[in-house]
């Protein structure tokens, strides 16, 4: 009997360090400022869309910027999947989500994290938007989701 309430206990305390949200929804607005996503276990998540320009590489692409805000006492790991989609048409759904489109990050307790244009930055916090140079259609970012987000205490 000792064991089993052991075993539940262990349980109950497992799920209150771990959060896992499947998905939240909102309405992309394609903004400079940076925009609320949601708050998720005192953590808070908002994009913004930043054209990044490096001239003598010939670089010219529009990203969207994440930014992580722990408001927490302790640190904390971040985990979540992007779905991107591209005119309207989901670019990653389904079984064409793979492990390139997951995400993880650490944020410090009472920290902020934040994309940067950087070239050779790690993608974590920026999602491609669009060749700025080209008049492609079929490669503009009009929606994104962060799916299966998971915030861990560390």
């Amino acid at each position: 009997m000792k064991g089993i309430i052991a075993s539940i206990a262990t349980i109950l305390v497992i799920g209150l360090m771990t959060t896992n949200i499947v998905a939240q929804d909102i309405e992309f607005k394609k903004s400079e400022n940076w925009e609320f996503m949601y708050e998720i276990d005192g953590v808070n998540f908002y994009y913004k869309a930043t054209e990044c320009h490096d001239v003598s590489e010939g670089y010219h692409r529009e990203y969207v910027l994440l930014k992580l805000e722990n408001t927490n006492d302790f640190n904390i790991v971040a985990d979540w999947d992007v779905e991107m989609y591209y005119n309207n048409e989901c670019f990653n759904c389904g079984d064409r989500l793979n492990s390139e489109h997951h995400k993880s990050i650490l944020v410090n307790s009472n920290g902020t994290v934040e994309g940067t244009c950087e070239i050779y930055e790690p993608k974590t916090l920026k999602i491609f938007s669009r060749f700025i140079n080209y008049e492609d259609p079929k490669s503009t970012l009009t929606n994104f989701k962060l799916i299966n987000i998971t915030i861990t205490k560390k």
